[in-house]
């Protein structure tokens, strides 16, 4: 037997089914609301960091200009540090240009000086032999001299006129010989008052001269003085050489003949007397 329901059931049964959804509806609105709140508090650190990123890209960006700059300054400086030593290489080869030049100078002055003394050595002395010996000493310091002739002019046959070796050091194979006057280096130069200079390297022989200066007083040339070679040590001629050369062909000839002079009257007093007539 069916039973009806009474109207109150039906309204009992309603109100519960309104509560149930209510209480659903707003247990889902609450999660809901949770996770909204959630995800907003994610957006939130996440807009916080993306801020934080931003800032620390900012920094980033400003110090890259700056390391940029940098790395420009330092390329200028680099190019100016470059210029400057290629400007200093230049003053140091230019220092060593004048240091070199001012030592050469140096030696120059004090061979210069050597050779005044030296020079002045000729004309203290009266004797051939220590005039002779003098002249050596000189070019075998000064010039690195390792044999030397020293030649005087003379008369042959028939009066002409001829060369006769006076002295000889480490070539003894003059003494004795005679040279025709223009024959060979050493008559060359006597005929030609011609200094005659070849580099010894080119010497034919050790009987070769290669250095022939002549000997002038008053215009005419009374000898030569020849070099055969020079000491192992010395290659070459120099500047000073040619100096040396120069000084010896007017200061050695007068010498010499001082000295030739000086042997003929015995004394200094009778050398003096020949003034008397003047």
């Amino acid at each position: 037997m069916k039973t009806k329901r009474s109207t109150e059931d039906a309204v009992f049964d309603f109100s519960a089914r309104s509560e149930e959804f209510l209480e659903t509806f707003f247990r889902k609105g609450a999660e809901f609301t949770e996770q909204l709140l959630q995800e907003s508090q994610r957006m939130k650190s996440r807009i916080q960091q993306l801020s934080d990123e931003n800032i620390q890209l900012r920094s980033q960006l400003a110090s890259d200009d700056a390391v940029k700059d940098l790395l420009v300054k330092i390329q200028a400086l680099e190019e100016d540090r470059v210029r400057i030593r290629a400007s200093a290489d230049d003053v140091k080869r230019e220092y060593k240009t004048y240091e070199d030049r001012y030592v050469e100078m140096e030696q120059e002055l004090d061979q210069m000086a050597n050779l005044y003394v030296a020079s002045s050595q000729l004309h203290v002395t009266m004797e051939s032999s220590q005039v002779f010996s003098v002249i050596e000493q000189m070019l075998m310091q000064f010039v690195g001299a390792g044999s030397i002739g020293i030649f005087l002019r003379g008369f042959g046959t028939e009066g002409k006129p001829v060369l006769r070796p006076v002295h000889a050091f480490h070539c003894d194979e003059i003494t004795g010989t005679t040279i025709e006057w223009n024959a060979g280096p050493v008559g060359e130069t006597a005929a030609t008052a011609v200094q005659f200079i070849m580099e010894p390297e080119k010497a034919e022989d050790e009987s070769s001269p290669i250095a022939c200066i002549p000997l002038i007083f008053g215009g005419d040339v009374i000898g030569v003085i020849a070099i055969y070679s020079l000491l192992e040590q010395k290659k070459k001629f120099v500047n000073v050489d040619y100096e040396l050369f120069r000084l010896l062909a007017g200061h050695a000839a007068s010498a010499i003949i001082g000295s030739g002079l000086y042997a003929r009257t015995e004394s200094v007093a009778a050398a003096l007397d020949c003034f008397d007539s003047l």
